[in-house]
């Protein structure tokens, strides 16, 4: 699968790559509405800009174009409007404008600003609800005290400043409406069909840790609950049918998401649609730039037969048909050499965010009028990075491998254009463990390519997109089986000439530093690493936004005695790395809630204690995922050090 350019991708690129980071369509499909990145090739970025665009292949236009960023657009129902956010000096406020950009007004003027979901119009085009708090801020120079046991979350910070509440705001005369007082974190919104009540996910409610699918009647302000679950890493999406019943997704337990269920509010009664999609829903393909176009969402066709959602099969996500209902069956509605991601439905049109190893995220346009996927006719919407992005440096080849118990893996090597190998070579861990690498586009693996080193990529035993029991393995046992994958697709790829075994490298994020760390302490194979984010010390990571959740991983309740505490030593990096004599870099995200870079600190000073030869780069403001940022000098400050490590250990002439 050749993926070839006429130009490298370097790390100055970035300060005009573009991502498509949230779209809309008109009900009768022919124009769309999408938030990006703004980029002009200078050193910094600060905002999201909006773009209009026929989905007859015309050129696309800015849309309502002025001071402030601008994103989450929504048509109104009968195509003419377009309601979308206006966030200047970090207030957020709705505003609506004709469908030519024109006329641009204000709807909201809330204090603290509106919450990010995006406005929702109602069937009948007459209100707009949205997510917003009114309360003045918190002071934040004064002490605050925490109660709840789900207080921060990274990305967001303390959640007591982030929560918000269900508001309808009428278009015509601006009168505010407060439908709940629930004080979570808002995850979606959507109205019935007969406009009377309101869809809402939520969690982190005040002295609550679960996740929360709820029904607000507007009437009478009664919320009635759905369904509820533990706190988890991602919650659930949930979507109205046309006859007043809901579906959703059982939010994903550590591992695992365990399908789509249809609720009857007039009966109670909750109706499980899936026994097996081939795949894991929604699972967690990771992308290396940032779009939130792949959070998981449910699409619901007119008729109410059939559910539009991704499932993560191996390396691929699959855009499939799930019917709600008579019997249970799950069909291909988009799929080809890339993943797609449905984003909205007109008719019988879907708009999907595609995007493939060598491909940026773009939408595309689908007719799903067959039954045949393979025969729907598909249109390209947008090609965002197409005036100047060179294509992917490299030819993709795929590897399918026994590990040493006989399991099968899946992995890729990614061959530098030019020269032939064996390759110099960076092993390129995703974190996780669920989740996992495949057709979704890598900005880090981009740069590596066009510097000239091949880049192994591995969906090790803890990975999703490969059933449940494949991703569950690792329970109280990290370090192992993992480590068994990786090793030996190494092997494979060495004995295929792809891989130069004596210049090898391992870099990877959360989950992929984790193991990067224990590779290098482990290990002397690698000539170098870089460890971002990543977890050194386990009982340290009860401290993390999802600490909940580590007693889980490592299958034993901390503060039960010493034993208690055994696998968390057992299992950390830390214990090792007076054996690493590999040098190291660490990146470190000072904003980071999800790996604290307490982590980092921790592999960066024991390192050093063993005369390791270790540097730390930190990244200041940045959150656990670092391709969001629209600090550009960030962004490239970050690539240009993840080549030149490898340049310094990789690189022609270098030894052992």
């Amino acid at each position: 699968m050749p993926e070839q350019s006429s130009a490298p991708f370097r790390p100055a690129d970035l300060s005009r790559f573009i991502d498509v980071v949230n779209a809309t369509i008109t009900p009768d499909g022919r124009t769309v509405v999408y938030a990006s990145t703004t980029a002009d090739g200078g050193t910094v970025a600060t905002a999201h800009a909006l773009w209009r665009v026929d989905t007859d292949g015309s050129a696309p236009v800015p849309f309502a174009a002025g001071d402030g960023s601008r994103s989450r657009p929504a048509f109104s129902p009968d195509g003419r409007r377009v309601a979308f956010l206006i966030n200047t000096d970090g207030r957020r406020q709705v505003h609506v404008a004709d469908i030519d950009g024109s006329g641009s007004v204000a709807l909201t003027d809330f204090g603290r600003g509106v919450g990010p979901l995006g406005p929702q119009w109602s069937p009948d085009g007459s209100l707009i609800a949205f997510d917003g708090c009114e309360e003045p801020a918190r002071d934040a120079d004064r002490p605050y005290r925490v109660t709840s046991p789900l207080w921060r979350r990274d990305g967001l910070g303390l959640l007591q400043d982030a929560t918000s509440d269900v508001y309808v705001v009428d278009v015509t005369s601006g009168s505010l409406t407060h439908v709940t007082k629930d004080g979570g974190v808002l995850l979606s919104l959507s109205w019935s069909p007969d406009g009377a009540r309101l869809l809402y996910v939520s969690y982190a409610a005040p002295g609550s840790r679960t996740y929360g699918v709820n029904i607000v009647d507007l009437a009478s302000g009664v919320v009635e609950q759905v369904t509820e679950s533990e706190f988890l890493a991602v919650g659930p999406a949930a979507a109205w049918l046309p006859d007043g019943r809901v579906v959703y997704n059982t939010p994903r337990n550590i591992n695992r998401a365990i399908g789509l269920m249809v609720y009857d509010p007039r009966t109670g009664r909750h109706e499980s649609r899936t026994e097996d999609l081939g795949g894991q829903l929604f699972g967690n393909l990771q992308a290396g730039f940032h779009s939130e176009l792949l959070e998981p969402r449910i699409l619901v066709e007119p008729d109410g037969g059939h559910a539009l959602v991704y499932v993560q099969r191996g390396g691929r996500l699959v855009t499939c048909r799930v019917a709600l209902d008579g019997p249970i069956g799950v069909t291909v509605a988009v799929e080809d050499h890339a993943s797609h991601a449905p984003v909205a439905l007109c008719d019988r049109r879907l708009l999907t965010f595609r995007s493939s190893f060598g491909s940026p995220g773009d939408l595309y346009l689908t007719d799903i009028g067959t039954d045949d996927a393979a025969t729907a006719s598909t249109t390209r919407v947008t090609d965002v990075n197409g005036g100047w992005y060179p294509g992917a440096d490299f030819t993709v080849h795929e590897l399918r491998f026994p590990s040493t118990d006989g399991t099968e893996v899946e992995g890729w090597f990614l061959e530098p254009a030019g020269g032939t190998g064996p390759h110099p070579t960076v092993l390129n861990i995703h974190g996780g463990p669920f989740a996992g690498y495949g057709e979704m586009f890598s900005v880090d693996n981009a740069l590596f390519t066009s510097a000239g080193y091949g880049v192994l990529a591995i969906n090790f035993r803890g990975s999703s997109g490969y059933g449940d029991a494949f991703a569950s393995v690792l329970r109280g046992d990290w370090g192992h089986l993992d480590v068994d994958d990786l090793m030996t697709g190494i092997d494979v790829a060495v004995e295929r000439g792809l891989v130069d075994d004596q210049r090898l490298a391992s870099f990877g994020l959360s989950g992929g530093g984790y193991l990067t760390a224990w590779l290098l302490s482990h290990s002397d194979r690698f000539r170098a690493g870089i460890s971002e984010c990543p977890v050194s010390d386990w009982s340290g990571m009860l401290a993390s936004d999802i600490g909940a959740i580590v007693p889980t991983w490592m299958d034993s309740q901390p503060g039960k005695g010493v034993e208690s505490m055994t696998p968390y030593t057992r299992m950390s990096p830390a214990t090792y790395l007076a054996d690493c004599e590999t040098p190291m870099l660490v990146v470190a995200h000072e904003a980071d809630l999800r790996c604290p870079t307490t982590q980092a600190d921790t592999l960066y000073n024991s390192l050093h204690m063993a005369g390791a030869q270790v540097e730390m780069l930190r990244l200041p403001g940045i959150p656990h995922v670092p391709y969001a940022t629209l600090n550009l000098g960030v962004r490239t400050g970050r690539a240009e050090a993840l080549v030149e490590w490898m340049d310094r250990f990789l690189g022609e002439g270098e030894t052992r």
